[in-house]
């Protein structure tokens, strides 16, 4: 059970981690080619699909969370001097990369504000929020809203 005090909703649940580099192709088996969130996924369709790191970011004007990727079975991320990061789910998960943090997304104010820090940022979540806000449309209704409860996530890495 969650404890202590949380700010809901979240904005995700799972596993942060970096990667050297700063680029990569990312294939996977999930939902796509465009960004897929609980909320938005209803476009996008299950199968196999390639592209590099730069091509998987939606370059807002104002930026903001992109990029996620929903139902993913298995990814894997491939830089290019052969070496990478596969990924399995046990079912699925969400996923995430791109060449800079998710502090330095939420600090930039201009899409050019974001540079690449020479790491790449890879998040593999259970759930994630939807995007719809207040801000510009009407409050999510709860079936897309991520609240502080138990969760699971199976996942399998393998680096090579």
């Amino acid at each position: 059970m969650p404890r202590g005090t949380w700010r809901c909703p979240l904005s995700r649940i799972g596993v942060a981690m970096t990667l050297s580099g700063t680029e990569a192709d990312v294939e996977w088996f999930g939902l796509g080619p465009g960004e897929a969130y609980r909320d938005t996924g209803h476009a996008a369709r299950v199968g196999r699909y390639r592209m590099t790191l730069a091509a998987m970011q939606t370059p807002y004007v104002f930026p903001q969370e992109n990029g996620n990727r929903g139902a993913v079975r298995r990814a894997r991320l491939n830089r290019p001097d052969g070496t990478g990061l596969t990924v399995a789910g046990a079912p699925v998960f969400d996923l995430t990369a791109k060449p800079w943090s998710t502090a330095a997304l939420e600090a930039a104010r201009h899409t050019g504000d974001l540079v690449p820090d020479g790491r790449i940022h890879l998040n593999i979540d259970s759930a994630h929020h939807g995007v719809g806000s207040a801000a510009c449309g009407p409050v999510l209704p709860p079936m897309h809203t991520l609240a502080a409860v138990p969760t699971t996530l199976t996942i399998g890495l393998a680096a090579s």
